[in-house]
């Protein structure tokens, strides 16, 4: 060994090694994707530009969503290995397609093809001008569609009409993809046809195909989507069980503290239910901790929430959340307890823009009070921006003041943060944050040179975190934190670096 390199250096880089070492083969086990692809045609055989394809999992029911390209045509990557999807193609001024595709043998490759039909539009020009408002369509947008109708001399019919193809495709290149999307959505069947889901019942479809067989096809042409069936709601619960090992460089936070290596048991669940614009959720974490070199730590700690979100208008939501920690904290890596109401209010700028601001009541409750127990009031404003189905992209400030027992744990907080995730390939996640976080203490002096001033502390915390799905149920977590504090008081600084290999099985 390399007597300049110093020995716990060499521990964690070993450590690293074995992890990565472990990391790709369980990875390469579960990797099964699903590729699933199409085309979407009109009633005369042209391809559809823009017609919006949602497909649904029939055993996760996990939900992927795009719209088809200038050729008509859609492709998923799926992390799947179950093969069975319900497709629900929309188009406005076409009655929805919806059908089920199920992979044969070896196939790896799902394919469909769908002709839609025409729905009776009394005059979709007029119907999307009456929806302007919604659509929020602009001058000029609401005044080339009036063009179109009037050049076109669009009528008023009851049944379908053979130029309607022509009419929605000019509708079309005027509005954006957003306001075709949203205009696609609340595309309805006729009443004259039943109502049919939005899911589609793998095996209720497969069975009844098998009783009543279709007659097959004219030669040359394309199978139409059949009616689906409505199948049975997915559960609003989920649990999981996991095992961690955990290496820790600074397991106290203390400028020499001693490294650490931890073996952790994991349990949790949720549940979530939603309706009519409100969701109720509850969740529970617990976790059975092993650590060496301390006895701080070797308790049982757990978290437990309650929340309550409300759509109140069109672009307006509001909510509460009460949290209570047990033997550890939500945000710091501090052993106490603590109790927080959270009030929150949410303005949504469109489907994937939202800008949160909320309030907080945190009462901190220390094993060894010593005057640390405190009243932390806060209050903080969030802009959060949606990637995609799985990503997010989020800044964040807050401001507190910690009203404790004794003056000398007295301090106003100001927290600002940043936070990204984004999947990287089949069934994987990446998930990524800084925090920076100021304290400014009201009462207590340190000595800095010959003079005493009021403690300041400044704390920088990083983390990155790689998620896997393996065979579905299984999920693979691998993290690293590093932290570092400074302080005015020299004898209070501190860093700290944590690796955390955890195996969770959801059930």
């Amino acid at each position: 060994m390399n007597p300049g390199v110093p020995r716990h250096r060499v521990r964690l880089l070993l450590w690293l090694l074995a992890l990565g070492a472990a990391t790709p083969a369980a990875a390469q086990v579960g990797r099964v994707t699903d590729t699933l692809t199409g085309t979407v045609l009109g009633p005369d055989g042209q391809a559809l530009v823009g017609a919006i394809v949602q497909a649904t999992s029939v055993t996760s029911w996990e939900a992927f969503r795009q719209s088809t390209d200038a050729r008509g045509e859609f492709i998923f990557f799926i992390y799947e290995n179950a093969g069975q999807y319900d497709l629900v193609i929309r188009y406005y001024g076409m009655v929805p397609a919806r059908i089920s595709v199920a992979r044969q043998a070896s196939q790896d490759r799902l394919a469909a093809t769908v002709r839609m039909d025409l729905a009776p539009v009394s005059d979709p020009i007029a119907s999307i001008l009456r929806s302007r408002e919604s659509l929020r369509l602009s001058a000029a947008q609401a005044a080339q569609l009036q063009r179109i109708s009037d050049s076109l001399h669009v009528r008023k019919v009851a049944v379908p009409d053979p130029r309607q193809v022509h009419v929605l495709a000019l509708a079309r290149s005027v509005l954006t993809s957003y306001q075709w999307a949203r205009l696609s959505d609340v595309t309805r069947p006729p009443a004259s046809e039943p109502a049919a889901s939005l899911l589609v019942s793998a095996t209720d479809a497969g069975q009844a195909q098998r009783a009543h067989p279709p007659p097959p096809p004219p030669p040359g042409t394309t199978p139409r989507a059949a009616p689906a069936q409505t199948p049975p709601a997915p559960r609003a619960w989920s649990a999981y069980t996991g095992v961690s090992n955990v290496y820790d460089s600074n397991i106290d936070h203390s400028q020499l503290g001693p490294e650490s290596y931890g073996l952790l048991v994991v349990v949790g669940g949720q549940y979530r239910q939603r309706s009519s614009g409100t969701t109720v959720e509850l969740q529970y974490d617990g976790v059975f901790r092993r650590y060496t070199n301390t006895n701080i730590w070797n308790r049982p700690g757990h978290s437990a929430t309650v929340s309550f979100a409300q759509r109140v208008a069109r672009h307006w939501a509001m909510g509460a959340a009460g949290e209570i920690e047990i033997n550890g904290s939500a945000e710091d890596r501090v052993l106490r307890n603590e109790y927080g109401v959270q009030p929150e209010l949410e303005y949504r700028f469109n489907r994937s823009t939202r800008l949160e601001l909320y309030g907080e009541y945190l009462l901190k409750r220390y094993p060894n009070p010593l005057g640390q127990d405190a009243v932390d009031p806060r209050v903080g404003i969030r802009l959060r921006q949606l990637l995609g189905a799985r990503g997010s992209l989020a800044m964040s400030g807050r401001y507190d003041y910690n009203h404790a027992d004794s003056t000398r744990h007295r301090y106003i907080g100001w927290t600002g943060g940043f936070d990204f995730a984004s999947p990287v390939w089949p069934g994987g996640r990446i998930a990524s944050s800084v925090r920076y976080r100021l304290r400014r203490y009201t009462s207590r002096l340190v000595d800095v040179g010959a003079t005493q001033v009021l403690r300041r502390d400044e704390d920088l915390v990083g983390t990155v975190a790689w998620q896997q799905e393996l065979f579905r149920v299984v999920e693979l977590d691998l993290s690293y934190r590093y932290e570092t504090y400074r302080s005015n008081d020299t004898r209070r600084e501190f860093r700290d670096h944590l690796v955390g290999l955890t195996v969770k099985r959801w059930w």
